[in-house]
């Protein structure tokens, strides 16, 4: 009788246990069933109150208030959107946890049960009992088919909060703080501009000038240390960095008048090297052309060091990548993706594709990548439903998910000593190495070789391409055009001198300087058409930046600014 008791007592512990259980796990199910129908409703990328500060600091820019009202808001958003994904988990997890408790009481009481005959009980006639069984399954499977949902229903709520949180299928970052493409594409912000394809937005640039004579040059100036980095600009203000045996410098110029506004000494950054890593003359320490956000910009050196300083040039944050492996220097430019800073640094000890983020410094991500030695530079497209990240190496041109470093595709065309960046138009990408071919690439999970020459295939230039042609210049002076979509080569021109430099198009006109300095304008068709050669006045070997209706050029003594 006493066993019997004990038993008893059990049996409703576990009997209520397993209705608090039931009772806790059909609100959660409720709660993150509602939370998804919210999440699908209402759209989580779209800031009302920021979007509209946004619109005005576009016509304010030089408002700090509006700036900081911003910064509050993204902060509040953010925190919103991390707890949000938070509390999902957690629901998650303790859905999981009440459903395993009931079912576990379920089962305990059903074992206590049978052992516990119940005396008071009257009788019942079959179809009642028949009755109540039914009902206790169609409860029974309610409440499954319940959990069921509100599990799946938290999982797809986190996946829409993950892409907006991301820009995942091309859709904008959570508070619209990151600059938008049309921002991008009015600036010069990294190797090769807007997106590092080559192409210039700012169409209304010059045709004639003559760097000897001064005529059309608006200013020149001389860089106090020496760099084969290209300009880059936001707004106003134009970046360049230099550097000579243990001295690193960062140079911001006003780009209206030519005055070094500041110049930032990046000596002293924790695990730098003692010794100079070996590099040839022709690459040197300052190689990598900077990058900028419109907030911060960013610095690589032969080094391995990288540097974050806000345009004032106070610096944020700088460490150490590891002294590269490369028998020439390293010369891989870096490129800015929403808050995180991407780096290919491919050496002879293998690839990686390195994230940090933009505020911090901190290491995002650190993807190997199985590729030999480059010197190309990333480019950052979006292929019509998502943002990639297009890298150019042998054996494989590869891109990669820029929010997570994850591999989406890769094609097999590639071989040599990987130095030419990608380009990329109408949806078609184009790779190209001397000793191994030119190659037009249909992006996607199974990547097609649309078609590919090996004539006059370049070693450093890299190609330019429109939705009708596709442009490429060797290092012994030959110019190829190409039908984009069939491969055809409509013409080509033998130079006096060879392109380190890489073609850029703007407007109708492409403009293409040799390592003499001198640019050759010559119109994006099917036929050679030569609008003007223009002379600098020295040897060059960077990548011109066009903004502000003037170019903006880099040699190996001077830096000048061409306008009309």
């Amino acid at each position: 009788m006493e066993e019997n008791r004990k038993k008893l007592i059990l049996y409703n512990i576990a009997r209520r246990v397993a209705l608090v259980s039931v009772i806790c796990a059909a609100i959660l199910s409720v709660l993150l069933i509602v939370n998804y129908i919210q999440t699908e409703t209402t759209d989580p990328l779209n800031s009302e109150a920021l979007n509209r500060l946004m619109l005005e600091l576009r016509q304010n820019p030089a408002d700090e208030t509006l700036k900081e009202q911003i910064r509050a808001l993204d902060l509040l958003a953010r925190r919103a959107y991390f707890l949000t994904l938070w509390q999902i988990r957690v629901g998650g997890f303790l859905l999981f946890f009440f459903v395993l408790t009931f079912l576990i009481s379920l089962k305990y009481t059903s074992s206590l049960s049978a052992r516990l005959p119940d005396l008071s009980a009257e009788y019942a006639p079959k179809t009642a009992w028949e009755n109540k069984l039914r009902a206790r399954r169609y409860l029974i499977f309610s409440g499954i088919g319940l959990f069921l949902v509100a599990a799946l229903a938290g999982v797809l709520s986190e996946d829409v909060l993950k892409d907006a949180g991301t820009g995942v299928a091309g859709q904008p970052p959570l508070t619209q703080a990151f600059p938008g493409i049309g921002e991008i594409r009015d600036n010069w912000p990294n190797f090769r501009g807007p997106e590092g394809i080559g192409i210039g937005y700012h169409t209304d640039v010059p045709t004639d000038w003559d760097g000897a004579s001064g005529r059309n040059v608006l200013w020149k100036i001389e860089i106090p240390l020496p760099g084969y980095n290209s300009p880059i600009l936001w707004g106003k203000k134009l970046f360049l960095s230099g550097a000579e045996d243990h001295e690193q410098v960062v140079y911001c110029i006003d780009a209206d008048t030519g005055t070094i506004l500041w110049e930032a000494m990046l000596n002293d950054i924790p695990g730098s090297p003692e010794e100079l890593p070996e590099n040839t003359e022709d690459t040197g320490l300052a190689a990598p052309t900077m990058a900028t956000d419109g907030a911060c910009v960013y610095v690589l050196f032969g080094t391995g060091d990288v540097a974050c300083l806000d345009m004032e040039g106070e610096r944020l944050w700088a460490k150490n990548l590891g002294v590269p492996e490369n028998h020439y220097g390293h010369s891989s430019s870096l490129i800015v993706w929403q808050d995180l800073l991407l780096v290919q640094y491919d050496q002879n000890s293998g690839g990686r594709l390195i994230a940090l983020e933009t505020k911090t410094g901190v290491i995002r991500y650190d993807q190997p990548r199985d590729t030999e030695i480059s010197w190309a530079s990333p480019i950052l497209v979006n292929t019509g439903n998502r943002d990639e990240l297009m890298l150019n190496a042998s054996p494989n041109v590869m891109s990669h998910d820029p929010a997570t470093g994850r591999e989406l595709w890769r094609a097999d065309c590639m071989s040599g000593e990987v130095a030419p960046s990608l380009a990329y138009a109408n949806g078609i990408v184009f790779a190209v190495n001397e000793y191994a071919l030119l190659a037009a690439i249909e992006p996607g999970a199974e990547p097609k070789i649309l078609w590919d020459s090996m004539d006059d295939l370049s070693e450093v230039s890299s190609p330019v391409a429109t939705d009708n042609y596709v442009f490429v210049a060797t290092s012994y002076g030959t110019v190829s055009c190409y039908d984009s979509k069939t491969g055809e080569r409509y013409w080509f021109e033998d130079l006096p001198k060879g392109f380190y430099s890489s073609p850029v198009l703007a407007g109708e006109n492409v403009y293409l300087m040799d390592m003499d300095g001198t640019m050759y304008i010559f119109k994006a068709a099917n036929e050679y058409s030569l609008v003007n050669t223009c002379e600098l006045g020295e040897k060059a070997v960077t990548v011109p930046a066009f903004m502000h209706g003037r170019i903006y050029i880099r040699g190996f003594e001077h830096l000048y600014c061409i306008g009309e």
